[in-house]
Order: C-alpha cells, then structure tokens, then sequence
C-alpha cells in the first residue's frame, strides 16, 4: 500500500470510531542553545492528537506473586501525522498530563500511527 492509502484509511479509522478516539495534545520539548547567564532555554510546541486507549496485562508473570507495576503503565494507539512522536515527550490528555516511555510505529512506515506506552 502506498503512504497515503495508509494514511487516508487510519484517519478515516478515527473518524468513524467517533468518541472512542480521544482528543489530547502531543507536547515536544527541545533545549535551546546553553547561555552562561541563564542556563538552557527549554521551548515546548504542541500537536493536537487523537488517541484510542488501549489496555494491556500490569502483571509481570516472571514475579511469584504477580506484583502490578507501581505506577501503572497506559497504552493508546495515537493518530499523529504532523510530527514524529518520541520517548520523553508529554500526552496530555484533558487536565492530565502524562509522558511517553515508549513510541513504536505501526503504520509500515507512512508516519501517522503509533502505539505507545505512558504514565
């Protein structure tokens, strides 16, 4: 399939899921230059999003007694064509506010749908 195709068919996928797909806001974080007064300058941009959550085992079956990772892990699905998503960045979704541990691309490569795991 071309990129496109691709694209076309995941937006098309959130857009008939309705209220599944939540909105939130990808928040990217680059240091500026470092200044010897003021130190470093950190900028933010933001890209709105949608998201389907998606929801995975917290028990790690190599423990005896199955002990839940303490914070819990999430992991969504993200719909996010403008900018490329990595680990460290912010989802923010409504008033929470969570950071990316893991982005894995799921699209083959056409740089719009990611899987990723937050807390």
């Amino acid at each position: 399939m071309r990129n496109e195709t691709i694209r076309r068919m995941v937006r098309d996928l959130f857009d008939t899921i309705g209220e599944v797909a939540v909105s939130a806001t990808l928040r990217q974080k680059a240091q500026g230059d470092y200044d010897p007064g003021t130190g470093t300058v950190e900028t933010t941009s933001d890209t709105a999003i949608r998201l389907v959550r998606t929801e995975k085992r917290l028990v790690d079956t190599a423990n005896a007694d199955g002990t839940p990772i303490d914070p819990p892990l999430h992991h969504a699905l993200i719909e996010c064509e403008d900018v490329t998503p990595k680990a460290d960045d912010d989802l923010i979704i409504g008033s929470s506010t969570f950071t990316l541990l893991q982005v894995v691309a799921v699209d083959t490569g056409a740089g719009i749908l990611y899987e990723v795991s937050y807390q």
